[in-house]
């Protein structure tokens, strides 16, 4: 089998995830990045592969078109908005992924950000060493409302991790009304009163069309002067020229954002101190890059051994 490895980083942490596929013709991402687009459509269409372990980068029926002897996707990671899952049902193409791996990694760094935002530990930093010595009062998530929009996997963590610390108010939201209703000691609401009463709100929603620019000017304006916001979903969600504006009118509001709609990202938010960003760092902790890469691989072998038990989405 030819396999191709979009993805980087991948078997760094565990060697495992490339020694599952040693018999087979594998091809590994020799940028040692997120490709753009036309990199990764060369280098699919030179190779013609069998299989692709794929990271975010977007597919399309045109490529798809381009790929004849393409039989399975095996997305490392929990989103799937990059594969369009109804043209690869056509195709006869199998996509499978792996939805637990990433899921505390991401609960746990929309942990650190909320922190970070209610403390200003960064932006304390940062004023140390330009030689300011500012002890700036911050705030407790114990008399904070928190207002989670999302409540799969890694909301429901996060509100988990959050019973800890006892917010006010712990208030949430999800399109299935079931999945929050079942989470002990939060409060099932609209997103309108999520993003008018809380001090934080953070998202966790999959990237669709219906869900472009969910977060847009409108509910940005409904939002506390001193509210924080994260975006620990997808790029999209978030409307980054609204969210801009909200930063540069009020430098007391704070957005912390680890996906963007572009990346590498190199906007206008890199140069705003009320904007706390990360490169898509959600999934990067040790124990969440070996269960989606060794998890990748083995969705490969028993896919190619035939076996059924697999975490198809197609």
């Amino acid at each position: 089998m030819k396999i191709i490895v979009t993805t980087y980083p991948f078997g760094i942490v565990d060697p495992k995830a490339l020694e599952l596929l040693e018999w087979h013709d594998v091809r590994l991402n020799d940028l040692k990045r997120k490709f753009t687009l036309d990199e990764v459509r060369a280098r699919l269409i030179e190779f013609q592969p069998d299989i692709i372990i794929a990271g975010t980068e977007k597919y399309s029926a045109e490529l798809l078109d381009e790929l004849p002897n393409l039989k399975m996707i095996s997305r490392v990671g929990i989103g799937y908005d990059s594969v369009p899952l109804g043209e690869c049902a056509k195709r006869g193409i199998v996509v499978t992924y792996t939805p637990d791996a990433p899921s505390n990694s991401v609960a746990e760094l929309t942990m650190c950000q909320m922190l970070n935002m209610l403390r200003h530990t960064q932006v304390v930093d940062r004023n140390m060493r330009d030689g300011n010595w500012t002890r700036k009062v911050g705030r407790e998530i114990r008399h904070c409302s928190i207002g989670v929009i999302g409540c799969g996997r890694i909301g429901t963590l996060l509100c988990q991790k959050l019973r800890g610390f006892k917010p006010k108010q712990l208030l949430v939201n999800d399109i299935i009304e079931s999945k929050a209703l079942a989470i002990p000691e939060a409060g099932f609401t609209t997103y309108k009163e999520i993003f008018t009463e809380c001090d934080v709100v953070t998202v966790h929603i999959p990237y669709s069309e219906a869900n472009h620019h969910f977060v847009d000017h409108e509910y940005l304006s409904m939002m506390k002067y001193d509210a924080c916001l994260i975006n620990m979903s997808r790029g999209g969600i978030v409307d980054e020229d609204a969210l801009e504006q909200k930063l540069q009118a009020n430098r007391e509001f704070c957005t912390a954002v680890d996906t963007f709609e572009t990346e590498p990202y190199t906007g206008p938010l890199l140069e705003l101190p009320n904007a706390f960003l990360t490169p898509h760092l959600g999934s990067c902790s040790e124990a969440s890059r070996r269960g989606m890469e060794v998890g990748a691989s083995e969705e490969v072998v028993r896919f190619i051994n035939g076996d059924e038990q697999l975490n198809r989405l197609v």
